[in-house]
């Protein structure tokens, strides 16, 4: 059995349990986790059948990635194909996607197959996804390792009046010659005041001495995600920045050595933020501590506040404190961690500056 087939089974004993006679899927990245394609396309996933429906541009792909799946190329239209699909059945119980499919082709597919039962459900496919297997492991590993010699490389040659935007280039440039597929995400190049932006999007601002320089960046490896953040300083650095950064690596171990299984999402978070909070920089860490990563480089679980999710082994999350002051910078360090029965192990490998 392919680790698809594997994953469907598990998604039909859902079906089964809250008496469903078929799941709709739409969500690309939830299409690729359970047959494999990675083209456009609508799947019908139940107790004893995978159906993909596409279109002929994906003809070839199809065949190839999704070969245990029942492929019907859609002649007028994805939603009408599933709705022709759905009527050849006897009034089915088909659960959908609530937070995928768009409010429009949820009435447009309700008036073609009008004698199917559409029930909504969220989070289904995220759920499972969020346990990664030996497969998905191994293309998280490979894209961790990717980043993490593209990004010490990049900050190696760092060079007065170079723009944010070119690095941001170089920054892509060197996640594919590591051996990446594409990014996971636009890279966060930040210097001097911009770096206080969390979410920073690379300007034309020129790099000069004295300056923070804050990089986040990710690489894919066969659709899985990375994600590593360090900060460096270009020249000297000042009391201040060795102050922020020792107390943002503070906070980072402190959230390490409580990533295990059983753990409370928010009981991580809070261990990084009491660091951040009890040091002269309380308030100014005004994300959430991580996220899952997978197929996509924000998924489940969410590691913040007001998270109620319990970590579990084979969840691969980010750990990312960060303190952010307006006017002077920010720093943020960030790792990628895979929950094991052990604790917490390292994805990502990049240095960290010591004094």
């Amino acid at each position: 059995m392919s680790s698809y087939a594997r994953r469907r089974h598990e998604l039909s004993k859902w079906l089964e349990q809250d008496e469903l006679d078929l799941f709709i899927v739409s969500s690309r990245p939830n299409l690729r986790y359970l047959t494999g394609f990675t083209g456009e396309g609508i799947g019908l996933v139940s107790a004893s059948r995978a159906v993909l429906i596409t279109d002929r541009r994906y003809e070839i792909e199809a065949g190839e990635e999704a070969s245990d799946c029942q492929v019907v190329f859609a002649e007028q239209g994805h939603l009408q194909q599933l709705a022709s699909y759905l009527a050849e059945l006897e009034q089915p119980r088909a659960g959908f996607e609530s937070q995928h499919l768009s409010y429009a082709n949820y009435r447009k597919l309700a008036e073609l197959a009008d004698a199917a039962d559409l029930v909504p459900a969220e989070g289904v496919v995220e759920g499972q996804r969020a346990i990664k297997d030996d497969t998905e492991i191994a293309a998280i590993r490979r894209a961790a390792q990717v980043v993490s010699e593209a990004v010490p490389w990049v900050i190696a040659g760092l060079t007065a009046e170079i723009t944010e935007r070119r690095l941001s280039l170089r920054l892509r440039e060197a996640i594919l010659q590591a051996g990446g597929d594409d990014v996971s995400f636009e890279p966060v190049v930040a210097f001097g005041e911009n770096s206080a932006r969390a979410h920073a999007v690379p300007t034309d601002r020129k790099l000069a001495q004295g300056d923070v320089v804050l990089i986040d960046a990710g690489a894919k490896v066969e659709g899985y995600c990375s994600d590593m953040t360090r900060t460096v300083v270009f020249g000297e650095p000042t009391r201040k920045f060795i102050e922020v950064y020792k107390t943002v690596h503070r906070a980072q171990h402190a959230a390490m050595g409580a990533i295990a299984p059983g753990a409370v999402a928010a009981e991580v978070d809070a261990q990084a933020r009491e660091v951040i909070d009890s040091s002269p920089y309380e308030g100014s860490f005004g994300h959430s501590l991580g996220h899952g990563v997978g197929l996509e480089v924000h998924e489940g679980p969410k590691l913040g506040k007001a998270s109620e999710e319990v970590l579990a082994a084979g969840q691969v999350v980010t750990n990312e404190p960060g303190i952010y002051l307006p006017g002077w910078g920010g720093i943020r360090l960030e790792e990628l961690v895979l929950v094991t029965e052990q604790g917490a192990q390292l994805l990502t490998q990049a240095p960290y500056l010591e004094w």
